[in-house]
């Protein structure tokens, strides 16, 4: 395989379609959208912003969609916030995208760029890679999250609130995402006889 020109993920080799396919991208965008609204509301509530699965759910979706079905699932799912659909933690409309969360979802769209880039490129057939995906994930996620909530507050608040208490439940949900990612390529290996 050609991993410079791979459009191949987890999801895609079982339903047998490339991640460049439009049908796989709209469909995917769908189904993303409602699973991070969904882990949006398993939440720890943390002021101001609350620790929730929505990170593992969108790092684990990367690698599985890759990064175009991934893409398109965050921008739906922030779209859809923005429209006034209570899918986010707390609240909803534009207004929620410019608040201490803020650059948290606007880092969830790179991430998922990133991640999913990753992922079509064989690092999801790796649990060591994938590990390093999604923590390259969740960097990017909180510089993007960090550093808004610096210019809104200060970069001490930003560091106390917005950085350190995440840390630990972030590092157990890259771990946690990394099994899911390795067991579902592991199952469908031995289970589905679909071309990898």
């Amino acid at each position: 395989m050609n991993t410079l020109s791979s459009n191949n993920s987890l999801v895609s080799n079982i339903v047998g379609r490339q991640t460049n396919d439009l049908m796989f991208i709209i469909y995917s965008s769908i189904i993303g959208s409602i699973l991070l609204a969904l882990s949006s509301k398993i939440q720890i509530p943390l002021t101001p912003v609350p620790v929730t699965l929505q990170t593992m759910v969108l790092l684990v979706m990367s690698m599985f969609l890759g990064w175009r079905g991934a893409l398109g699932a965050t921008i739906l799912y922030l779209f859809q916030g923005a429209a006034g659909l209570p899918v986010f933690a707390h609240g909803s409309g534009i207004i929620y995208l410019f608040g201490p969360t803020g650059g948290y979802l606007f880092g969830f769209i790179l991430s998922s760029i990133l991640v999913g880039f990753l992922a079509e490129r064989d690092w999801d057939k790796s649990i060591i890679l994938t590990f390093c995906a999604m923590t390259i994930g969740t960097l990017v996620i909180y510089i993007c999250g960090v550093s808004w909530l610096a210019f809104l507050k200060d970069i001490n608040t930003a560091i106390v609130f917005g950085l350190l208490p995440f840390i630990t439940p972030d590092i157990l949900k890259i771990c946690l995402g990394s099994c899911i990612v390795a067991s579902g390529w592991e199952l469908k290996n031995k289970y589905l006889n679909i071309g990898s």
